[in-house]
């Protein structure tokens, strides 16, 4: 298991601020019009999805992500951001991805193709399951804690199941952050970052997610709220 903790560095980006990238929000697969966002991004009205009615808790939090990816500038265009949400399948917690909001930053076949893998994954995630958590995300569910990387390729094959995937479609810095409601310690899901640049400090993407995150009253950890998991060589 990744074992070394440290906070990333702050990033300095504001003299490139005319370079961002803003998402392509998709759910379900399918792009949506999040433009019911006021303009102010204070809240979310009635988004009309393209979805399957499921449990109004899951709803609320899917509909929130949305609009949280809607707010999102980025420092690249060859990145992807997907949200990870459990759900109880007979007598299992499973983490999945399928049917979950995702964005990127372009329309690429690479991100494309590690999305499509995402989907085939899913992970176990009762308590007897510990023992082989073998994804970034269920770490970070499970601890409350982010974890991040410049390079994927400095984890142990067992520890990223999609790594070979992610190498393959030029994809290396990784970030994964739970998610909270506001006033609660209960996650909600984690969202995955993956990009093509071996970005050393990724303090930009936390502010980011957790200013648009506190719009719809959701939550994350900021950079140096917490101890944060760092996988900077083979672990």
């Amino acid at each position: 298991m990744p074992n070394s903790v440290e906070p990333p560095g702050l990033a300095l980006i504001s003299s490139e601020s005319r370079y961002l990238t803003s998402l392509h929000v998709f759910a379900k697969d399918l792009e949506l019009e999040a433009d019911k966002i006021d303009t102010n991004h204070q809240r979310i009205k009635d988004l009309e999805l393209g979805v399957d009615k499921i449990n109004s808790h899951d709803q609320n939090v899917h509909v929130k992500i949305i609009a949280v990816l809607k707010l999102l500038t980025l420092r690249e265009q060859h990145v992807l951001v997907q949200f990870w949400s459990p759900h109880v399948v007979g007598n299992q917690q499973l983490l999945t991805t399928i049917d979950q909001p995702f964005g990127l930053g372009l329309m690429d076949e690479r991100l494309c193709t590690y999305r499509q893998d995402s989907k085939r994954s899913y992970f176990v995630m009762n308590k007897d399951k510990e023992e082989e958590d073998r994804s970034p995300t269920t770490r970070a569910f499970r601890q409350g804690l982010p974890e991040w990387t410049p390079d994927v390729a400095n984890y142990l094959p067992k520890h990223f199941q999609q790594q070979e995937c992610a190498i393959r479609c030029n994809l290396h810095g990784y970030l994964a952050l739970p998610v909270f409601y506001s006033n609660s310690r209960l996650c909600v899901g984690v969202l995955e970052l993956l990009t093509s640049l071996k970005h050393m400090s990724y303090a930009y993407e936390v502010q980011q997610l957790h200013n648009a995150l506190e719009t719809v009253e959701l939550r994350t950890q900021q950079a140096f709220d917490c101890p944060i998991l760092n996988v900077s060589k083979k672990q």
